[in-house]
């Protein structure tokens, strides 16, 4: 057997309560790797097209990569698969900690669940075998309480539990699903897709099955130099030290991240940005951890129970996302205020990136008087009004009064407030952006509307670093000619086509992609070589993220979506960026997508692999009726 993956998955059907395993052929792993590409694999077979997102046809795979459980610096991730109900595309969300390397010595390289059940229902994997369990008694539970609730039934205080709150059972399109009370599947509404099969958790408990390495020395080796690289990082420092809001301030400063709600940006916007900078979070501060294989560790446990936005118990600490989208971006500078809005998120495992741009879409809306105090139960939406962002963050978890209206993200409230209220959503396809400013990077900004995982914001960190002239890698298929991030936007392309599959193969192969920002990435095609025992270089790597790519893309072109239907909001369109003293110049998005398109060997149109494409990529069996 060759080393790395577990070697099964499990199919649940929900409607039925069958579960039944299956071996895949190594082929499917070696051209698919694992992760999402595992994921998007098993979906395009087994889906009809136009399944109803939160029907019984959609399916819900969690998928570990092949790096995930080793012991590869950064190998903790795992992903959840699905069509998402908030966007009508091709879903994937990540989490961290240690769900995925549990699962995968639980004998798993992924489970994937269909159907819907009767009653509320979880999985428990256990001693090697899976069986489904009345999850009645702790449905309307929320994360931490659901958490506790089955290792508490289980009789066993280690099992790792990934878990919907209130807000996946109510079917709001913002929920996510969180493992070890904080750690987050949280975009596209993966968590509406699960509440709506009434599946609460999923609960692993590993130990049975022993990772196997090929070439265990060969992987030290490489493990080694790799650590060596990560330790002389400044960024990785700073993440050691802060996490990853250690720099929110600095990046309102540039610009990067916006406020009140894409309308301006820098400190002159915002001068106390720097309140919300997670160092002022070592007063409560009870430990650091690290997912697993981590050296890094830029997670922390914190607790703050006093004062008027006291919560009760531990938490992890806020991330920069949530930290820009309950704070700055409303304009919010109240630290205790974001602390406790994102502890209601996690524990109703909702998206704190388009909770908070939800929030400043009412906001907007309240200030040009599309809303009134009466609408929103008495609230009075201002700008920097910490105990509104408290309370009505509350409400949308709870799916309740206004929060009604909101649950479902900015540009669902927007059809439902009308008056023109379409304006003020910032979101791509229903999704909330997440807060790097696109128009400070061309890369960033394609990805959104490029990627067949529509408006998500860790999918461009590889091409960023090709378009700044960084290197990715010594071996010569990983080299492009440098050029000016902000020209020639009709001849970056092939740069974009070979950045993207790189960050396919990072996030199918089960790694952290802050391993990719501002530090040289791991040399994923060696790593895997040794874990596998595989002759893969880099030629085979990145044809392997280019199937996973195209597979991706020709789901969201079967279910009729035509490239142009993905687009930035106008005010990020068609608005320049200052950033400081200087306007940045206008990016040509259109171009660079068609140009990134041209390169992948997709119709710029239709969305449609070219018959080329698909024939390279050996993928006619799966998506030959589909080509051009």
């Amino acid at each position: 057997m060759f080393g790395g993956y577990a070697g099964k998955i499990l199919i649940v059907d929900l409607s039925v309560g069958s579960i039944e395993e299956t071996v895949l052929p190594e082929k499917t792993y070696r051209e698919f790797i694992g992760g999402y590409g595992l994921g998007i694999r098993m979906l395009y077979e087994r889906m009809p097209p136009g399944a109803d997102p939160l029907g019984p046809d959609n399916m819900l795979g969690f998928v570990a990569g092949v790096l995930t459980g080793t012991s590869v610096p950064g190998s903790g991730r795992y992903g959840v698969v699905t069509k998402s109900p908030l966007t009508g595309a091709w879903c994937e969300s990540n989490g961290g900690g240690t769900f995925g390397p549990e699962l995968k010595t639980a004998g798993f390289d992924g489970i994937f669940f269909k159907g819907i059940s009767p009653k509320p229902v979880y999985l428990l994997v256990k001693d090697g075998r899976a069986i489904l369990k009345d999850a009645s008694g702790c449905w309307g539970k929320d994360t931490y309480e659901t958490d506790d609730w089955i290792r508490e039934k289980t009789g066993d205080p280690k099992v790792k539990v990934a878990t919907i709150g209130p807000s996946g059972e109510a079917k709001s399109l913002l929920a996510g699903i969180v493992n070890e009370k904080g750690r987050v599947a949280a975009r596209g509404g993966v968590g509406a897709v699960m509440g709506s099969k009434r599946l609460k958790a999923v609960a692993v408990k590993g130990g049975v099955k022993k990772i196997s390495i090929a070439n265990r020395q060969k992987l030290k080796e490489a493990e080694a130099q790799y650590r060596s690289v990560i330790k002389a990082s400044e960024f990785a420092q700073g993440l050691t030290a802060a996490g990853t809001g250690g720099a929110l301030s600095f990046l309102v400063s540039i610009s990067d991240s916006p406020v009140k709600n894409w309308r301006t940006s820098g400190l002159d916007s915002m001068p106390t940005a720097a309140n919300l900078d997670s160092g002022n979070m070592d007063k409560y501060k009870i430990s650091a951890y690290a997912c697993h294989a981590c050296p890094i560790r830029c997670g922390a446990i914190i607790e703050q129970n006093e004062g008027p936005f006291a919560i009760r118990g531990e938490m992890h600490r806020p991330e920069y996302e949530s930290l820009a989208a309950l704070g700055s971006l409303l304009m919010n500078d109240n630290l205790e205020s974001v602390i406790k809005a994102n502890d209601i998120c996690n524990r109703y495992a909702i998206d704190t990136i388009s909770t908070g741009a939800t929030i400043a879409f009412a906001m907007e809306c309240y200030e040009n008087s599309l809303i009134t105090r009466e609408d929103t139960g008495g609230l009075e939406l201002t700008w920097g009004n910490a105990d509104a962002v408290v309370a009505l963050t509350g409400k949308i978890a709870k799916r309740e009064g206004f929060g009604a209206v909101l649950a479902d993200g900015p540009s669902k409230a927007a059809e439902r407030i009308g008056k023109g209220a379409g304006k003020y959503a910032m979101a791509i396809r229903g999704k909330g952006i997440a807060f790097h400013d696109p128009r400070m990077s061309p890369a960033g900004g394609t990805a959104f509307i490029a990627d067949a995982n529509p408006g998500h914001h860790m999918n461009s960190q590889i091409t960023g670093m090709l378009e700044n002239g960084a290197p990715i890698g010594s071996d010569p298929a990983l080299k492009v000619p440098k050029m000016n991030p902000f020209e020639d936007f009709d001849k970056k392309g092939p740069m974009y086509a070979i950045g993207a599959a790189y960050h396919q193969l990072l996030d199918s192969s089960g790694m952290c992609a802050l391993y990719t920002v501002n530090t040289p990435p791991p040399d994923l095609a060696e790593l895997i070589a040794r874990v596998t025992g595989w002759d893969f270089g880099w030629e085979e790597a990145l044809k392997a993220g280019r199937r996973v790519l195209t597979l991706r893309q020709a789901f969201n072109a079967r279910e009729g979506l035509a490239p142009d239907s993905i687009d930035l909001p106008d005010r990020i369109k068609n608005e320049p960026l200052k950033s400081g003293e200087d306007t940045l110049p206008k990016i040509d998005f259109q171009a660079l997508r068609e140009g990134y398109f041209s390169a992948m060997g997709w119709d710029a149109k239709t969305g449609i692999p070219f018959k080329e494409t698909v024939q390279d990529l050996g993928l006619e069996p799966l998506i030959g009726d589909l080509s051009p």
